[in-house]
């Protein structure tokens, strides 16, 4: 590995870590926002936006591929120990490309490193053609990629330590039922709210939101009649609610 980007003033210490771990794994390995951000301390979107600032200095060099059908569909990053520097004047015509030294080039899932934003868009789209039996395939990879990313979101695997596997997965079936809805509106706690918004929301729930969710649950003593419209609503409200849910309890453990 050579050392060009431990030098560059340009680059963060954090793109510089990145860009040296990345160069250091073998090229087999899985190399997306969660598999990098499961041996780092940093989240998904740290990791996505040093990835862009990484692009943006040349290190990293993105381009679409369509599939069979010319439909774009994959992203293949590239990742150089050197930068390729960008033309300002670039020739037009058909230029000699030569391959760039040392790189490694990768598939990487367009879900998995673009926005939340862009998460919705493919599910919508995939959802859409499931309804017309184009692509049922395409529709249940991005149903997987969905869930996933919703596992990393809340830190499952703690989750279910804590609360039992059972428990959670209901709860990550719904919020994965939820963003994969087709319809505009989706009600929540009686009031038919714009689907972009509920599942924006979703889709900021982490582990704190769904373990205040669960707890919740646990103190409740009344009966739930719709248990799927109460989740709907708690986790929905999670992360506008938790901050004053936890200084109640505070106060009122103050107070006693």
């Amino acid at each position: 590995m050579a050392n060009h980007h431990l030098r560059n003033t340009a680059l963060s210490l954090k793109a510089k870590g990145l860009l040296s771990l990345m160069l250091s794994l073998p090229d087999n390995w899985d190399y997306t926002t969660r598999g990098l951000a499961a041996i780092c301390r940093d989240g998904v979107d740290a990791i996505r936006a040093t990835v862009r600032e990484l692009e943006r200095n040349g290190y990293v060099i993105r381009k679409r591929i369509r599939n069979a059908q010319g439909q774009l569909a994959e992203t293949e990053y590239t990742i150089l120990e050197q930068p390729q520097p960008k033309l300002e004047n670039p020739v037009l015509g058909n230029p000699v490309q030569e391959n760039p030294a040392l790189g490694k080039p990768i598939l990487e899932n367009p879900a998995q490193l673009n926005t939340k934003k862009s998460i919705i868009q493919e599910l919508r789209t995939e959802v859409s053609k499931k309804d017309q039996s184009i692509n049922p395939t395409g529709a249940i990879e991005a149903i997987e990629n969905c869930r996933a990313q919703l596992c990393t979101n809340i830190e499952y695997e703690t989750l279910c330590e804590r609360y039992g596997t059972e428990q959670v997965n209901e709860i990550v079936e719904l919020m994965t039922e939820t963003l994969c809805c087709g319809k505009a509106r989706i009600r929540i706690s009686g009031d038919d709210k714009p689907a972009e918004l509920v599942k924006a929301r979703f889709l900021q729930l982490k582990f704190m939101h769904v373990e205040y969710v669960l707890s919740c649950m646990r103190n409740n003593t009344t009966k739930i009649r719709n248990i799927k419209g109460y989740l709907l609503t708690a986790l929905f409200n999670a992360p506008a609610t938790i901050d004053n849910f936890y200084r109640a309890e505070v106060n009122h453990d103050l107070y006693l």
